[in-house]
């Protein structure tokens, strides 16, 4: 229950956060407000809320942006794994300690209120193109 309490309220703060609040629809699948937080080092995450809203579950099963040499899908331990399991109607949330889209060799310091393209694969939906926002928190 705490979980989804959380869940609900990190999504409202996504949408009434104005301007700096940005959702995606692929199909079944929802993105909801991609951003990464600044950094100098050669090593960024990327973190968002993704949802499926039909019965058929789907994996987010690779990324891609130019502004690094790789994307990797990591687990909470920080491990990289094949995909991320996004069962239906149970959102999985991609944030720090959860797991999370690590951009390997980045080519550019990401500085805070820029932004960048992420492709985002799913095996079910296809593939997407959404802006990530660098953001010291969500909708900051």
């Amino acid at each position: 229950m705490l979980r989804r309490s959380l869940l609900t309220m990190l999504i409202c703060g996504v949408v009434t956060s104005g301007a700096r609040g940005h959702s995606y629809v692929l199909g079944a699948v929802e993105i909801g407000h991609p951003w990464a937080r600044p950094t100098s080092a050669e090593l960024g995450a990327v973190y968002c809320v993704l949802a499926v809203k039909g019965d058929a579950a789907d994996r987010l099963s690779g990324a891609d942006t130019a502004i690094a040499q790789r994307v990797e899908l990591r687990n909470a331990a920080g491990e990289a794994v094949p995909a991320i399991e996004i069962a239906a109607k149970r959102p999985a949330v991609l944030r720090p300690g959860k797991p999370y889209l690590a951009l390997v060799g980045l080519k550019r310091p990401l500085k805070l209120g820029d932004s960048f393209a992420l492709t985002l694969r799913f095996d079910l939906a296809g593939e997407i193109t959404v802006t990530v926002l660098v953001e010291n928190v969500p909708g900051g």
